[in-house]
């Protein structure tokens, strides 16, 4: 290994730098280019040298008369950037200047009139480069061009946004060449050059343990198909047919899009590699999200030529699965509720996977991915495993029993699962953890008599659901949109001291499921906190009050009542417990 601090001239020196097919795509933004873009104006304006960071070169060893070429091993986001300012710069020169001087050999590969640029990026970004570099004058000067054009109207590409951005910036430089002299001469790299037999994995993972932002899945990914070099298959295939067609296709913006996991945020690609990892069990439920790639890893070292392809062709048929799942469990609650999926109680797994949302159990997609993966043509049995699983978490998350080791419970039913009779065999995992963790009936009965706004909510929306399915009615699927109310209001002193009688008593009272409904929008609090008949009738003075909120069954059916007191709470209470134990019959969990 040779390492060199250089200017930008080590860029003449080569006859092209190819980005590897397997590195990530172009992902740096305005936050980036601005940043780059800043340090280096005023490195110029104060004559003082920037440091921009490594690039790494690995030599590619070439057939007799292919000419040189060297492997970007790290540095891809720099280089590329730096590059295309240098092409804006570029731009605005004089045409004898661009044909005197030898600007050309920093961008382009001989013969210059060629225009085919010395970096060949990956498939993911190689048409949007060499359209930036094939751009003949300044965009401002050059609207009519058909690929100016379509570098203007382009959305989303960060290659063209890039190229966009420091269009404009450079149009505000007094004396352009001066600035594109001042950062090509510059010493702003340091160029480690490796030989053809040296470890590039090593040095690009010594890199990211010590700051490069990669994800884990850019890391399995790298360490795969590093592999697949390494074992001389026909690595470029299989890139094309199990990874670039699932995570680099036209789903890129889903895989790459981040859901919070707790305290942390991970992109799709992320949740699914660790699933999958679950499912294959090299990940067990003690380690920790961190060593995901460094797991993958240890995996991938074991490969030989005939467990390559079939790792590769499972993690694909997963992938598939996983992406087809109900985009709900992956949402964001608030988006979600603008968004307002439909929910309909005989859409089993749309029902299931919500309750998984609201109640926040993350860790049971790899046993998802596994029974989906074996029964999707076996609706019955499919029906029948997710039945149990949603009783178990309904009835766990409104008792709020323990949820520590769900991880290690759904990691070890994903493992064990009895292919011939799976709902025989999830019972038996639920059964084997301690009775102190699946509630009791009274437990729940209890629990519904003090449940917060959160659990009731849910809880009503599907007993809802339930009604709406069982009766004549016209409209099945609703939104999770509507407003949780409580009927004897939180704020009872004022307006409800007969039936709250003192603080104890009205809590019990406040808290019952029995008190509390749901309305399709949200009261004043003058209303909300007033008396029965007008928080039902209204004052005539706020434009909402319970009658008129009230489109929904459960709902409909308080407003009959002239009084709402202790009798009424108690006595509907008991009515939605009964509901409640017909949906989720805990008994089928024995």
């Amino acid at each position: 290994m040779n390492a060199k601090e250089n200017n930008f001239g080590f860029m003449k020196n080569e006859s092209m730098i190819e980005i590897p097919f397997f590195q990530r795509a172009y992902v740096w933004g305005e936050d980036e280019w601005q940043q780059l873009y800043d340090d280096l104006l005023d490195s110029f304006e104060s004559k003082k040298e920037h440091f921009l960071g490594s690039i790494i070169l690995k030599q590619v060893l070439t057939s007799a008369g292919e000419g040189s070429r060297r492997s970007l091993i790290d540095g891809q986001q720099r280089l590329t950037t730096f590059s295309i300012l240098i092409k804006c710069l570029y731009d605005k020169l004089a045409e004898n200047i661009k044909q005197d001087y030898d600007y050309k050999a920093y961008l382009f590969e001989q013969p210059y009139s060629s225009k085919k640029p010395k970096i060949k990026h990956s498939k993911i970004n190689n048409n949007s480069f060499n359209k930036v570099l094939k751009v003949e004058r300044p965009l401002i000067e050059s609207r009519d061009d058909e690929i100016v054009k379509s570098i203007i109207e382009s959305k989303n590409d960060k290659i063209l946004e890039c190229y966009k951005y420091f269009s404009s910036r450079v149009e505000k430089l007094d004396d352009f060449r001066k600035f594109m002299d001042f950062i090509l001469g510059s010493k702003l790299w340091v160029v480690i050059d490796l030989k053809e037999d040296e470890d590039e994995q090593k040095i690009f993972d010594s890199i990211n343990s010590t700051g490069v932002k990669l994800t884990a899945t850019d890391i399995i990914k790298n360490a795969l198909f590093a592999k697949a070099i390494e074992l001389e298959t026909k690595y470029e295939s299989l890139y094309k047919d199990y990874w670039e067609s699932i995570f680099e296709s036209k789903n890129r913006d889903f895989w790459d899009s981040e859901v919070s996991t707790g305290r942390l945020k991970r992109t799709q690609s992320e949740i699914f590699l660790h699933a999958f990892a679950v499912i294959k069990g090299f990940f067990d439920a003690e380690s920790s999200l961190e060593k995901l790639s460094a797991l993958y890893k240890d995996k991938i070292k074991k490969f030989d030529k005939n467990t390559i392809e079939p790792f590769l062709q499972e993690l694909k048929k997963y992938a598939e699965i996983y992406f087809d799942l109900p985009k709900i469990v992956f949402a964001d609650s608030k988006k979600e509720e603008k968004k307002a999926t439909n929910f309909s109680f005989d859409n089993y797994e749309l029902r299931l996977f919500h309750i998984l949302k609201v109640a926040e159990v993350n860790t049971i997609t790899p046993l998802l991915l596994k029974l989906k993966s074996l029964y999707t043509k076996d609706e019955k049995i499919l029906k029948e495993c997710y039945e149990i699983l949603e009783i178990f978490i309904i009835v766990c998350y409104v008792s709020k029993a323990t949820t520590k080791d769900y991880n290690k419970l759904f990691a070890n039913m994903a493992l064990g699962l009895d292919e011939s009779s799976p709902s025989t065999s999830i019972k038996r995992y639920l059964q084997e953890r301690t009775t102190a963790t699946i509630p009791s009936v009274e437990q729940i009965g209890n629990s519904l008599k003090s449940i917060d706004n959160k659990r009731a909510k849910l809880v009503l929306f599907w007993i809802e659901l339930f009604k709406r399915n069982t009766n004549k009615v016209d409209i099945k699927e609703l939104s999770y949109i509507y407003q949780l109310e409580h009927l004897m209001p939180v704020k009872w002193e004022e307006n409800w001291t007969i039936i709250g009688e003192n603080k104890e008593n009205a809590k019990k009272l406040i808290y019952q499921i029995g008190n509390m409904t749901l309305l399709n929008g949200s009261l004043n609090s003058s209303i909300s906190n007033a008396e029965w008949k007008i928080k039902l009738n209204g004052d005539g003075s706020r434009k909402n009050h319970i009658k008129k909120c009230a489109d929904l069954l459960i709902t409909k059916e308080v407003i009959e009542k002239e009084e709402w007191n202790k009798q009424e709470i108690e006595n509907r209470t008991k009515i939605i417990i009964d509901e409640f134990f017909k949906i989720w019959n805990i008994k089928k969990l024995d």
